[in-house]
Parts: C-alpha cells; sequence; structure tokens
C-alpha cells in the first residue's frame, strides 16, 4: 500500500498513527530506515523548519507531510510549503488522514483548503470547510465520480469503471468543480475527505 516514517516528537500520537497506518496497509519505517522515492515522511510542525532534515529528505526523492494544528496552518506562505507534498492537520479523522497519505504516495500535494484557495477568487478563509448544501447540490453520479477520484482514478479509469465516456466523466467533473468552488482534481479530492463518506459507503454517497 505504501511505506511512511513517522518523525513525531509525542511518542503517544506516534504510536497511535503507527496503529492506524499498519493497519491501512502501510509499512511503517524506523526513524533510522533509509527513504526513497516511495516513502512519505511524517514531520512535526515544530520541525519542519529544520531545513537541514528537509533537504536531506528532499534528495531521497521522499514526499514529505507536516503534521500541524488546524491554526498553525495560517502561518503558512507559498515559499514555506512548496518544498511540501501535504499538510494535515491533527483534526482530521483516521479515515481521512489514511486517505490523505494515500493521495500523496500517488503524487498529488495536499493541503488544507484555505491554503490552498487562500489567493483565488472563491477563497473563504473564514471557512474550513464547505456547508453542507454544497453536498446536497451534487449529484448521485457527481458524488460516484469524486469517490473514485480520492481513489486516485484518471478520467479514462472512472469513464471504465462506471460505463461512460472520458468526455462524460469531464463534464460531470467540471459541473462539481463549480458546485464545490474548488479549481481542480486535487482540490476536490481533499474536499472529498472531509464532506463524503468513505468509498464503502456507496448507499450514504449516492443518497439524494
Amino acid at each position: 500500500m505504501g511505506n511512511a516514517k513517522l518523525l513525531i516528537r509525542s511518542r503517544l500520537v506516534k504510536d497511535v498513527l503507527s496503529s492506524v497506518l499498519v493497519a491501512a496497509g502501510f509499512a511503517v519505517l524506523s526513524e533510522t530506515d533509509q527513504c526513497g522515492a516511495d516513502v512519505v515522511v511524517i514531520i512535526d510542525f515544530d520541525d519542519y523548519r529544520d531545513l537541514e532534515a528537509l533537504l536531506a529528505h528532499q534528495q531521497n526523492g521522499s514526499k514529505i507531510v507536516v503534521l500541524a494544528n488546524e491554526p498553525d496552518c495560517r502561518g503558512f506562505d507559498h515559499k514555506q510549503i512548496v518544498a511540501l507534498s501535504g499538510i494535515l492537520t491533527y483534526d482530521l479523522s483516521a479515515e481521512a488522514f489514511v486517505r490523505a497519505l494515500r493521495l500523496v504516495g500517488l503524487g498529488e500535494r495536499v493541503f488544507p483548503r484555505e491554503l490552498t484557495l487562500r489567493s483565488g477568487p472563491r477563497a473563504r478563509s473564514h471557512e474550513t470547510s464547505p456547508p453542507r448544501s454544497d453536498v446536497d447540490r451534487l449529484s448521485p453520479r457527481e458524488r460516484e465520480i469524486l469517490s473514485h477520484l480520492v481513489e486516485g482514478h484518471s478520467n479514462k479509469g472512472i469513464a471504465r469503471i462506471l460505463g461512460i465516456t472520458e468526455a462524460t466523466v469531464k463534464v460531470h467533473l467540471k459541473s462539481l468543480l463549480r458546485k464545490i468552488s474548488v479549481e481542480n482534481r486535487t482540490q476536490a479530492a481533499i474536499w472529498a475527505l472531509s464532506n463524503l463518506p468513505a468509498p464503502g459507503s456507496r448507499a450514504s454517497m449516492l443518497a439524494a
């Protein structure tokens, strides 16, 4: 499923995250294990300014994710996040945390919505997630497409799974991006992590 290394100061938090990741199929490396391009390195917010350590992980090709409290995220700027593959907050559920790391493992960059949209025309910096009405406005097909998007499928792959054309997938994708006020696939996947049920909860996901 993937490899992860936890560089977390709190032993309790580290043990809990390790258990969650192992249960989800990740291999959790020790701090002394060598990293590579297939490893997601999760670092405490307090340590992410250690440029020497970050550079070492970057040179190994590892994907770097910072774990922070939500208020800390407001202090990040573009220069600080450019080297990161993601920023995850402690208020995520275990399920959302795992799904976000899977996106990172697939090469996506995952950040809190207020960071990704802060300078965009649709930014709503006072909100940490869209209102429930955004979910209600999605059609069953759009929710289904979002669920496959989170799982890392391409438009072509989604079309094959659903038995529709790739052009139709693009139409639905364009519509759902507009409805949830995000700009691209990555932001849509991040939105879905917090606003839609797990892929296995298909009945509730497709409910009107």
